[in-house]
């Protein structure tokens, strides 16, 4: 049995849920919400990760300039 009827509570959606015998094809139950913990440990990885990745662009645009730099010291 799938229980489809949309919003739950507060007065949203139908009177009468809908149910179904079978699910349809392609259909995967809601998600359970994510525990705090959980969501603070994702956030924090993610904050760390943006700012590595920020460093490394700085860096490698950085390297490339010089790069450059030096090109057009050695042709003038």
């Amino acid at each position: 049995m799938v229980w489809i009827g949309g919003p739950r509570g507060r007065g949203g959606g139908r009177t009468k849920a809908l149910i179904l015998h079978d699910p349809p094809p392609g259909y995967r139950p809601p998600r359970r919400r994510m525990p705090l913990r959980e969501r603070q440990r994702r956030a924090r990885r993610d904050w760390i990760l943006e700012h590595v990745l920020a460093v490394i662009f700085i860096l490698t645009a950085g390297a490339f300039l010089v790069i450059m730099l030096i090109m057009l010291a050695t042709r003038l």
